[in-house]
């Protein structure tokens, strides 16, 4: 009872950051040695997690209601079911991506539908519920703003761009049409917040206090509606040619000049990002405490890689390629780190009290705090 009451949704960050990088270490388009193998064993890996994480929520919302009811009244922790939402999505692409491959076409497909459409639901309840909060119930600063802020309102992008693999399977012209029109509906709901969030993130960078090593992971979520803008607009052309008919063309070309666009500012903010964090190594800067947040620096930039894929395979040029090869080297980095130091925070207690001693010594620095 104790760990269920602890297992709250942001746990799911670890699912959208193992899932991305099976899917991308898999799809590399240039081939890598056992990449298919690693890939295949991190989508064993990720379904593993998903059911354990999703089996710990039903538990916690029957066992511990107080506790599941208690994050819709926190701030920081209602952001999160955007993760819970957006790590159905990932697994959900996984199976189109992954799955195709290790069973029957036919039944990964269907999977992949029923669980893109389970996380479209909780999407739009992420994107619609957790703002309603935040604008009548939570009490927050204007220097307490942060692009972590852009975790509830991410999830439609993410439904929109893995959605757009399967507008071939979705039936005939008019339900391919339909599910195409609910995917830029889904693009859409997100980007606009996308981009009224982060004038809200870079005014408080500008006119309040400098970002703590607490919260600078948080900048790199930044580039995670970015890189999905991209999967969206350059997916959409590559999978329902024909269901804009004589406009085919011109899409294809606004895809195109839409996703180099935002692929610069997806560098802009990498590197503002990765300044921000080097800051907080050096002697100006005051560390950077390992937390689950560190998360952030996984699924991002794996958007990002999967928005610089779907630009190679959407103009065929050798730069995207190389490009998200690099990407993928990057984030293969990230990912070691984080999930070694989450690995060992679990199993030190710093993550999850699991044994009797972690929660006494936890209580015992609340007392001397």
């Amino acid at each position: 009872m104790h760990i269920i009451r602890q297992f709250g949704v942001n746990w799911f960050t670890t699912v959208m950051g193992i899932g991305i990088v099976a899917a991308l270490t898999y799809t590399s388009p240039i081939h890598l040695p056992f990449q298919h193998a690693v890939g295949e064993i991190l989508f064993i890996g990720v379904n593993v997690v998903f059911v354990f994480a999703f089996a710990m929520w039903i538990l916690r919302w029957l066992l511990t209601p107080d506790a599941a009811i208690d994050d819709f009244r926190h701030p920081g922790r209602a952001l999160f079911y955007g993760a819970f939402a957006m790590g159905i999505n990932v697994v959900g692409n996984d199976y189109f991506l992954i799955g195709t491959h290790m069973m029957p076409k036919h039944t990964a497909i269907a999977i992949s539908f029923a669980i893109w459409l389970a996380g479209v639901a909780a999407s739009v309840f992420s994107v619609i519920v957790v703002p309603y909060l935040l604008f009548t119930e939570h009490k927050v600063e204007r220097d307490e703003t942060v692009a972590s802020w852009l975790i509830p309102l991410v999830p439609p992008i993410v439904a929109a761009a893995t959605g757009t693999n399967l507008i071939p399977y979705a039936g005939g012209p008019g339900a391919q049409f339909s599910m195409t029109a609910g995917i830029v509906a889904l693009f859409g709901m997100t980007f606009f917040l996308f981009i009224m969030t982060s004038a809200l993130v870079y005014s408080r960078l500008v006119f309040h206090r400098r970002l703590s090593g607490q919260e600078a992971p948080t900048l790199w979520i930044e580039i995670g509606p970015i890189g999905m803008a991209m999967g969206t607009f350059c997916g959409i052309p590559l999978n329902a040619p024909h269901v804009f008919g004589p406009y085919f063309g011109g899409l294809r070309d606004l895809g195109a000049v839409f996703s180099i666009a935002m692929w610069g500012v997806g560098v802009w903010w990498i590197l503002l990002s990765a300044l921000y964090t080097f800051l907080h190594l050096t002697p100006k800067g005051d560390g950077l405490p390992f937390h689950l947040g560190w998360w952030s620096y996984v699924f991002p930039i794996g958007s990002f890689t999967n928005g610089t894929y779907a630009l190679h395979r959407l103009l065929g040029h050798p730069f995207f390629a190389v490009a998200g090869l690099v990407q993928l080297g990057i984030l293969w980095l990230c990912f070691a780190i984080v999930i070694v130091r989450t690995v060992h925070g679990v199993a030190a207690g710093h993550l999850i009290q699991w044994r009797r001693d972690h929660a006494h010594r936890h209580e015992l620095k609340a007392r001397r705090a």
